[in-house]
């Protein structure tokens, strides 16, 4: 006996024609012809080796083998029912992981002004977020949707640009009373720098209105997770150039001050990249949908004065 002889389609007639216990009637109801019908089940039995209908003249009546299989068969054809209406589902469906990654601090700040509202709109889904400062990839990873920053074009997926970021020049009040002051973006170069590069020295890129300058400092503390790196600062150890979404809090505070107010650096990206295809689940519909209505979110640059 071979299974894969065996479809459901084959199944399907049996389990009509054992319900009716007639040919005919069971063609009826399926639309098919009693010939069909008939064929169908004789060649389920050949392939089976067993009888699963007793047939005379007057009577068709299932045998032991024929009811055992019309229960089994009845329960398979259910749960075939259910795997099609649960993948089609995910089409229109608003449920089920939606599998999210970001750089860490722009992770942290949907992870507050974002995502719960989306959690609250659709209590269905449940939120899984990687914070990762590499480029996920979305196949791989099996990732629904990346936040990204700057340019790096996949031509595997679709990028939604959302907004843009940039970088401002920080330091503690306590530091830089205690320090050369810094009028001018030559003066820096006097001073020591916390980065997150890990590079010997570090070269900020600025800008002010039409007016540009690059400075090289030397390093004082190197960390690429941004949290650890403004502890540093915090602790009165140097300048830094930080995204303005890290610090604005602490700015705001007045526990960081701003270096050279106005000098900014260069606004980068922010994107969400998915996969392509014709048809997106609905859980990412939705939340793609949320993204473009809450876009004010992503508007992360300090302005140049």
């Amino acid at each position: 006996m071979n299974l894969e002889t065996i479809d459901l389609k084959s199944l399907r007639i049996f389990v009509a024609t054992a319900e009716h216990l007639s040919f005919t009637r069971a063609g009826e109801a399926l639309q098919q012809p009693k010939s069909v019908v008939s064929k169908t089940v004789s060649r389920l039995e050949q392939t089976l080796g067993v009888s699963l209908l007793e047939r005379s003249s007057r009577v068709v009546r299932l045998t032991e083998a024929g009811q055992i299989l019309y229960s089994r068969a009845l329960s398979l054809l259910e749960e075939a029912a259910l795997i099609l209406s649960d993948v089609q589902g995910m089409q229109t469906r608003v449920s089920g992981e939606l599998r999210l990654a970001a750089p860490p601090a722009l992770g942290r700040y949907l992870a507050r002004e974002l995502i719960p509202e989306y959690l609250r709109l659709w209590p269905e889904v449940s939120v899984s977020l990687k914070l990762s400062y590499d480029y996920e990839d979305l196949f791989k990873e099996g990732l629904d949707l990346a936040f990204r920053m700057g340019g790096h074009r996949d031509d595997h997926l679709i990028e939604k640009p959302l907004g843009f970021a940039n970088r401002v020049m920080v330091a503690t009040p306590a530091y830089l009373s205690e320090h050369p002051p810094v009028t001018r973006p030559e003066d820096l170069s006097a001073h020591l720098s916390l980065q997150v590069f890990d590079k010997p020295f570090s070269s900020w890129s600025m800008q002010n209105g039409e007016a540009s300058y690059s400075v090289s400092m030397r390093k004082q503390f190197q960390c690429a997770d941004m949290e650890a790196l403004k502890n540093v600062l915090l602790s009165d150890m140097g300048i830094a150039q930080l995204p303005w979404l890290v610090v604005r809090d602490e700015l705001h505070s007045g526990r960081l001050v701003e270096v050279l107010p106005g000098w900014v650096s260069d606004g980068l990206t922010i994107s969400a990249v998915y996969r392509l295809g014709p048809n997106k689940p609905a859980k990412l519909e939705k939340f793609l949908a949320l993204t473009e209505q809450k876009r004010h979110l992503f508007d992360l640059q300090r302005r140049s004065l």
